[in-house]
């Protein structure tokens, strides 16, 4: 395996950071399934995905609870916020679109009067009015 290959230099405490098996080698993935992932969830009560799922669930959640989009790319390990603005930035619009009282904002009536972000956007593109006359 290239892993435990590219490890066998490694101190014994650096190779307890890639999950060592009980002889101090690298666990398989199957193991590693088995021994931890499985009873991992189950002990979390969620339904079984990948490992790799797991962190874009671990992001989405992040960012439906109001996590700055800056704080999930230092989460994910990501080398610029472009790179996590173009996998999770569909779920920053969601959440500022369902978030913006638009009739609040613009001293409208009712709920039943607010338009929503994407009818405020289009009435403001289509009149030409961005909005920004301050």
């Amino acid at each position: 395996m290239e892993l435990e290959a590219s490890v066998k230099d490694w101190e014994p405490e650096q190779r307890q950071l890639v999950f060592p098996n009980n002889v101090g080698r690298v666990t398989r993935y199957g193991t590693f399934l088995e021994l931890v992932w499985r009873p991992l969830l189950k002990a979390a009560k969620l339904a079984y995905r990948k490992p790799h799922a797991m962190r874009h669930s671990y992001a989405t959640w992040m960012l439906e609870e109001g996590a700055d989009l800056r704080f999930v790319k230092d989460q994910m390990g990501h080398a610029s916020l472009e790179e996590t603005e173009g996998t999770y930035g569909h779920l920053e619009r969601e959440r500022h679109e369902q978030r913006v009282d638009l009739g609040r904002i613009l001293g409208s009536g009712g709920a039943a009067e607010r338009p929503t972000c994407r009818e405020a956007g289009h009435v403001a593109a289509s009149s030409g009015n961005s909005g920004n006359s301050r």
